[in-house]
């Protein structure tokens, strides 16, 4: 395996839940999953190698924290987006984005606070919300003549409402947009004259397609990024959920520390993940080709669907994403609600997808397909869901 070089991940000791475990729940051997946000790819060879470092010590105990760690992660967001910062005194470690966001959400707002969300977004951004007693303020999207935009003034009413904490995600998710520096800038100015938080969601920074920058919201000033919390990990750019691994940036010191006393209380701070950071520091240092590599083909993947979706299946159009290994498909002028598209694809085609029904207003009638599959996968689910659209059109 080179270190750049795609390999599909095989083999009869693979237990996934994108793969076994929905096969397994739904009897059907012939199920293609195009649902859970896992790619079918191993991780890099830096990042293998690197935890293969780790069994060879023998040692699995608590690992010291070196300034390696720091330096790497400072080093890839300087390089990929001119953002300079104080990596080892904004930097906090912990297990998991969610987790990282729990906490971040149990630092800086309390029981009963607004959240505003930008909908559709994933649905674990509202069940955080509403499961920890806050209250979801959910700002639709715009989407017109093919383009996502963020309703500004509807953005604005949000926070005059009342709502003083902002949870964002970039790149987007589900849509699969990288949020432009004009774009942000305006989420900014509206955050900051309404003294509004900031909690970035920035799992899926990496992959955006080629001749696509990232821009964090934190790096447009100091006094923006002393508004914010960004979450970060390697778990969705490289396919590493299963280490449980996740950092915050947050450059506020007070921030940072209302942060890292909440994970303290969850005793948090102690015993890091070593796998996690092990393979952050590979991550970030040694595999921007495999990232380059891996983009091309979604990239090429995304315009092959377009493609053969425009030819066998008009009824559905495919959206311009420009970031993440996703693809948004709208089928509004499908013969199927909303909520039935993910059961119905399922029980006719034996497809496996995410429904847009269930991640916030402007998702009904919209499924989220995951794209990092095998060529054969992707070909014969693409056959199987033209020929459901064409039963099935309007």
């Amino acid at each position: 395996m080179k270190p750049n070089e795609l390999v599909l991940a095989s083999g009869s000791s693979l237990n996934r839940m994108k793969w076994e475990e929905e096969i397994e729940r739904s009897s059907m051997e012939d199920l293609l999953c195009f649902g859970t946000a896992d790619m079918d790819f191993q991780s890099p060879e830096p990042i293998l190698s690197a935890l293969t470092d780790i069994i060879g010590t023998g040692h699995l105990g608590y690992p010291r924290v070196t300034d390696e760690f720091y330096a790497a992660i400072g080093n890839w967001l300087l390089r990929h987006t001119g953002w300079k910062f104080d990596a080892r005194s904004s930097i906090v470690q912990n297990l998991g984005i969610y987790l990282s966001a729990w906490n971040a959400l149990d630092a800086l707002t309390r029981p009963g606070d607004r959240i505003t969300i930008l909908t559709p977004v994933h649905f674990c951004f509202r069940r955080l919300i509403q499961v920890n007693g806050r209250v979801a303020v959910e700002c639709p999207l715009s989407y017109e003549n093919g383009v996502y935009s963020i309703s500004y003034a509807h953005l604005e009413a949000c926070f005059a409402s009342g709502s003083r904490f902002l949870w964002l995600c970039n790149p987007h998710n589900p849509i699969g947009k990288a949020w432009t520096r004009e774009e942000l800038t305006r989420v900014a100015d509206l955050c900051d004259k309404y003294h509004v938080l900031i909690l970035s969601d920035d799992v899926y920074c990496g992959l955006t397609a080629p001749g696509t920058p990232y821009t964090p919201i934190a790096s447009l000033s100091k006094k923006i990024s002393y508004q914010t919390v960004t979450l970060y990990s390697t778990s969705k750019i490289y396919n590493t959920t299963g280490l449980r691994h996740s950092f915050v940036i947050a450059e506020n010191p007070a921030i940072l520390k209302d942060y890292t006393d909440s994970i303290a209380r969850m005793n948090l701070e102690y015993g890091l993940n070593i796998m996690g950071m092990a393979a952050s520091i590979a991550a970030y240092t040694k595999c921007d080709p495999w990232l380059d590599a891996l983009m091309k083909r979604m990239t090429d993947y995304r315009a092959r669907m377009k493609a053969f979706l425009r030819s066998e299946a008009p009824s559905v159009s495919v959206y311009d994403s420009n970031a993440g290994y996703f693809a948004w498909i709208d089928m509004r002028n499908i013969a199927v609600p909303a909520k039935q598209l993910k059961h119905q694809l399922e029980q006719e085609a034996h497809i496996v997808v995410e429904n847009g029904a269930d991640l916030g207003k402007g998702g009904d009638g919209f499924i989220r397909w995951n794209l990092a599959c095998s060529e054969e996968h992707l070909k014969e689910g693409l056959a199987r869901f033209a020929a459901f659209c064409r039963n099935h059109s309007k």
